[in-house]
């Protein structure tokens, strides 16, 4: 039995939105195309990553999420986080609002 809460059934989509905040920082960093391939897998993996915490807000659930997108010195872009909100149906249909992009800092090597 599929649990509609599971986000791996292929005829539950969610609806992806990324925040005006977080496209501009991707485009700073130089991530756009990676955080596009992020938003597509999450209409179908909603819970992928971390998941950092659940609250409640007027009877509506929402869970928080963090997940790596690794970098690449070839291509000259760094690894970041991104976090993202997901709100599971009902109401139809689940949503996701990507909200943040951070960039990691990068490792200090002692001389």
């Amino acid at each position: 039995m599929n649990d509609p809460r599971d986000g791996d059934d292929p005829s539950d989509t969610a609806v992806v939105v990324v925040t005006d905040r977080a496209a501009q920082r991707a485009k700073e960093l130089g991530v756009t195309e990676a955080l596009e391939a992020l938003r597509t897998e999450l209409e179908h993996r909603p819970r992928l990553g971390r998941h950092i915490r659940t609250v409640t807000e007027g009877g509506q659930e929402v869970e928080a999420y963090s997940t790596r997108i690794e970098g690449s010195p070839a291509a000259d872009r760094p690894a970041v986080n991104v976090v993202h909100a997901y709100a599971p149906a009902p109401p139809w249909p689940p949503t996701v609002r990507i909200a943040a992009v951070v960039p990691e800092d990068p490792l200090h090597r002692q001389p």
